[in-house]
């Protein structure tokens, strides 16, 4: 279905069919209380989140086929990996752990879009965070500047609040 929308076109294109075909990826996703777990008794934390992560993957040339779209104006794929895919949050949990492996569980932890950079002081978090920025540059991964938070004693993963302790609330 195509409507114009304030001048601009949007259109809502239907997986139901492509995903009952698809096969489960069966990668498993962390669990969500040993990430914030793990942040326990570490003082400093930068909190950071990827910027529209899905769509920072690439879909491989030859399943463009499977996700094309018919208009009056011809056929046309993504090009990008759609969040509307049932194969998406695996699929990005494990290019995020690929390219987190060096880091995660000794200074990073990562649950598909959000990461946190976790250390007992700042001389290791100021390292950490420039190994972290080398990686995100290297994978030309972008982050979502309005939904990070740098260098601090607490804040919020994945819904659970952490204190300057490393408590969780």
């Amino acid at each position: 279905m195509v409507r114009k929308h304030n001048e601009s076109w949007r259109m809502c294109v239907d997986y139901t069919d492509l995903n009952k075909a698809c096969p489960k990826d069966y990668y498993q996703l962390p669990k969500i209380d040993q990430k914030v777990e793990s942040l326990e008794g570490l003082k400093w934390k930068c909190f950071l989140n990827a910027y529209k992560g899905y769509y920072q993957i690439w879909m491989q040339k030859e399943d463009e086929d499977k996700i094309t779209f018919y208009t009056n104006h011809g056929a046309f794929c993504y090009q990008k990996m759609h969040i509307r895919l049932k194969t998406a949050r695996a699929a990005y949990q494990s290019l995020v752990d690929k390219i987190f492996q060096n880091q995660i569980g000794r200074s990073v932890e990562v649950y598909v879009e959000d990461m946190v950079i976790k250390s007992k002081n700042e001389t290791t978090l100021s390292r950490d965070f420039d190994e972290t920025l080398k990686t995100l540059e290297k994978s030309q991964m972008k982050l979502n500047p309005t939904k990070c938070t740098f260098v601090t004693q607490e804040g919020q993963l994945l819904g659970y609040y952490v204190t300057r302790e490393g408590n969780i609330m």
